[in-house]
């Protein structure tokens, strides 16, 4: 039996020797790194508050436990806005809530970053990540996924297959009685999100912009969401998808069917990109944790577990194809489209007052 307790506390011994292995940080964080992973031990866990679906969380969480196996995550899968509306109710009602919070909608962010709600923790990673994906000390970028035109390829011909908004336009103009209430987009001002979106590209291309809406808008079904878009340009009851959620177009292609069916480009005349942020909350009950998983995320091997959970990274040391859905990264669509040629929604203050601006124009735009 004393045989048996040994052999027991040795085994025990080694695993606990291999999780911490597991966790040695790489070689240009600094030496007191190893103190926020010890701390992490002490801590209950950590929840994230996103905007992101489970299955995009698996692989990420599936990394981050080979690294802090100790670490249970929980994610949520809310709406963008949702992200920031729970964390205020439960700072309200003084319950404990989220240790990160992870979202893409640029004027809630720009709304909350004021209040001093989050730490302005700096990763060890910063020096490999641009620097446009920190806009602010303790905000980073999770992902940098485009906005995308999608077709059904057995309803369009083959030489209308479009390439930019600006082929959508001629193509429409053309066939009026063809694409009429065919087309299909987000609602320009249906919420925070899709008015980041039209802001991005009406911000890059101005009055051709607006053109293009003028034309287009009135022939175009919208939406709050994409899932009714592309069920409808798979079904054949839409032809054309524009400014549609690369998440929800490449997501598809899990089905090989789908991928026979469905056809999909950037627009080569203004590619949006959907900047995901997230930060560590001040309330944060688990902030040594919160710390190892911003770290985790930013770092190559978490970027690269990004990528294969669907969402598009941009770091450009991700090289693994089952990393790049659609074969992209943030550097892929560059070379696609070209720098010029790409809207970045970043967290631009400006957007305060330029979205309520451009939104009466908006709105006439896409009136039937």
């Amino acid at each position: 039996m004393k045989k048996l307790h040994a052999a027991i506390a040795a085994a025990g011994l080694l695993l606990s020797s291999f999780a911490t292995a597991r966790a040695a940080p790489p070689s240009y964080y600094p030496p007191e790194y190893s103190q926020i992973i010890e701390a992490s031990k002490k801590e209950s866990g950590l929840t994230v508050y996103s905007n992101i679906a489970l299955f995009n969380w698996d692989p990420i969480v599936a990394g981050f436990k080979e690294e802090y196996p100790w670490i249970k995550v929980e994610p949520t899968d809310l709406n963008a806005n949702e992200v920031f509306e729970r964390y205020y109710a439960d700072q309200g009602a003084k319950t404990r809530s989220a240790d990160i919070l992870l979202s893409a909608a640029p004027l809630a962010w720009l709304d909350f970053m004021p209040k001093n709600m989050f730490e302005p923790y700096q990763s060890p990673e910063i020096s490999k990540i641009p620097a446009w994906s920190v806009p602010q000390p303790g905000v980073y970028t999770v992902s940098t996924d485009p906005f995308v035109l999608a077709w059904n390829k057995l309803v369009l011909p083959q030489a209308q297959w479009p390439k930019s908004m600006q082929d959508i336009v001629n193509v429409a103009s053309a066939n009026p009685g063809e694409f009429n209430r065919r087309l299909g987009t987000y609602a320009p001002n249906a919420s925070a999100f899709t008015q980041a979106i039209f802001y991005g590209l009406v911000k890059l291309r101005g009055e051709t912009a607006y053109g293009w809406f003028d034309k287009i808008g009135p022939m175009s079904d919208v939406y709050r969401t994409a899932g009714p878009i592309v069920e409808k340009i798979t079904s054949g009851e839409y032809v054309i998808g524009y400014l549609v959620s690369s998440q929800a177009v490449l997501g598809l292609f899990k089905d090989p069917n789908r991928e026979k069916l469905i056809g999909w480009g950037l627009p080569t005349d203004g590619t949006v990109i959907n900047m995901r942020n997230m930060a560590i909350t001040k309330s944060a009950a688990n902030p040594n944790s919160a710390k190892l998983m911003i770290d985790f995320l930013l770092s190559q091997k978490g970027q690269t577990a990004v990528g294969k959970g669907g969402l598009v990274s941009y770091r450009a040391d991700v090289t693994d194809p089952a990393a790049m859905p659609g074969g992209l990264t943030y550097d892929r669509i560059v070379e696609k489209v070209g720098e010029a040629n790409i809207a970045r929604v970043s967290l631009d203050p400006a957007m305060l007052k330029g979205v309520p601006e451009i939104a009466p124009r908006l709105d006439s735009a896409f009136k039937k």
